[in-house]
């Protein structure tokens, strides 16, 4: 690794960015300390060094939760529990499940080194992530809706169930501060050219229900585990949010009405959403959006989806 120095973001007192704006990963701290993201490979290493230059005491650190169990947001989890064995990793039992599963634990080591070739190709990175022979992903505590991560100090989350993305997706509240960690439950927000990709790639009708969810919930500051921070209000973030994936719902409806076949729509999808984000490889964004035009369909007659009271 490189001296290269990544940039420390206070969002709000004792809540830090840590890791890339592209990977982002947070911190809170209370009298301890827990990291909500899993990162990459490649961003363990930075989330270490942003860890020292903070001069906070690792062992102060207790949990690393994780939003989901996508391969983008799992790649730390092995090193720093390596790294950290006293971390308790905090998940979904769906998670606990997807976890056990030998070709998710294939797929992520196949993901995260094309994660490091991305972020090298993007200049975040100046430096190969080392690989783990046999990385261990094990949940140490298991979470549901309306539990709570007490933190001391008067630090406290809320954890939300927030499918739709994934079905193992989580989302944290801390109501006493006005933050609300909304991981991928919005997918991706471009906010230079005001572009938003949905990402219901489990379930359309949950990827709302988890948006008007969280809409319902008082905040200040909206955290995102691609871009970062929202900017302005996170309930105007997230009307906006869902006016979008109306909309995108709506033109691939409209376009398959109209005799344009599934696999030209997911193409095309595909290519527009390369123009803003090259986080994944293409062939992998292309099968997304396949995915979302096919759970598209599947709701294609129901009423109310996209209202938020």
């Amino acid at each position: 690794m490189s001296e290269r120095r990544y940039e420390i973001f206070t969002i709000a007192p004792n809540f830090y960015q840590l890791g890339t704006p592209s990977y982002p990963a947070y911190l809170s701290m209370g009298d301890s300390g827990m990291i909500i993201e899993g990162g990459t490979g490649a961003t363990f290493p930075i989330i270490v060094d942003q860890v020292k230059e903070m001069g906070i005491e690792p062992e102060r650190i207790k949990y690393l939760a994780l939003t989901h169990t996508h391969p983008d947001h799992i790649g730390a989890v092995p090193h720093l529990k390596k790294l950290w064995p006293h971390l308790k990793v905090v998940a979904s039992g769906v998670a606990v499940k997807q976890l056990q599963k030998e070709e998710v634990i294939q797929e992520f080591i196949k993901m995260d080194r094309t994660i490091t070739e991305i972020l090298l190709i993007k200049g975040d990175i100046d430096w190969w992530s080392v690989e783990l022979e046999n990385p261990v992903f094990e949940v140490d505590m298991v979470v549901k809706e309306g539990d709570k991560i007490d933190l001391g100090a008067g630090v406290a989350w809320t954890v939300y169930e927030t499918p739709g993305h994934s079905p193992c997706h989580l989302s944290f509240h801390n109501e006493r501060d006005g933050i609300l960690v909304i991981g991928d439950a919005t997918g991706i927000y471009e906010p230079g050219k005001e572009v938003f990709w949905p990402n219901y790639f489990q379930s359309l009708e949950e990827y709302c229900n988890s948006i008007r969810k969280l809409a319902a919930l008082p905040a200040k500051i909206g955290a995102r585990s691609h871009g970062g921070i929202v900017e302005g209000e996170p309930r105007d973030y997230l009307q906006r949010v869902m006016k979008a994936t109306e909309l995108y719902h709506r033109e691939m409806l409209e376009r398959l009405a109209k005799g344009e076949s599934p696999e030209e729509i997911a193409l095309d999808k595909a290519k527009w959403v390369y123009t803003f984000t090259n986080l994944q490889p293409f062939k992998l964004i292309h099968f997304m959006t396949g995915l979302t035009l096919r759970h598209s369909q599947a709701v294609a007659d129901k009423e109310d989806l996209f209202h938020i009271p």
